[in-house]
């Protein structure tokens, strides 16, 4: 039987086993860091985790080789009892922070090594002004999210 897994990495070029759910190929996005730059990871509960390191870019990524967001995720069980649908604005409200604490901690580390340069009386140069600046952005769209 073909996975939905299986299907995304035969699309993809130079794929290679990372991990016993893990694999790591090409972006087919078109950018000139694209060798090895994409991760994808299949979750216990059946989710593709899919990111490129270079660009960043997911809906593109699954554009260029004719996937939609959709694709990504199993068939949605539906509970409509008043029990089940809690439980499942609860496990969303988890997943939404997890993913909005690795946003915050990733940039944190980038305000990081920006605060030591400063620190080391290095001028930050325009492209890490406009990283601190993204980094910024994110920190505070996380921070709504667990608002």
């Amino acid at each position: 039987m073909t996975t939905r897994t299986d299907v995304l990495l035969a699309r993809l070029q130079h794929v290679r086993k990372s991990g016993p759910s893990s694999w790591r190929a090409d972006c087919p996005n078109g950018h000139r860091r694209a060798r090895g730059s994409l991760a994808v990871t299949e979750s216990e509960d059946g989710r593709i985790l899919l990111t490129c390191f270079a660009c960043h870019d997911t809906p593109a990524v699954l554009a260029a080789i004719g996937l939609e967001l959709a694709d990504l995720y199993p068939e949605r069980i539906r509970d409509i009892t008043p029990e089940g649908r809690r439980r499942a604005r609860e496990l969303f409200k988890q997943s939404a922070w997890a993913a909005a604490l690795r946003v915050l901690q990733r940039e944190a580390t980038v305000c990081i090594v920006a605060a030591g340069m400063l620190r080391a009386h290095l001028a930050l140069t325009p492209a890490d002004d406009s990283r601190l600046a993204i980094a910024m952005e994110r920190i505070r769209d996380a921070r709504a999210v667990l608002a």
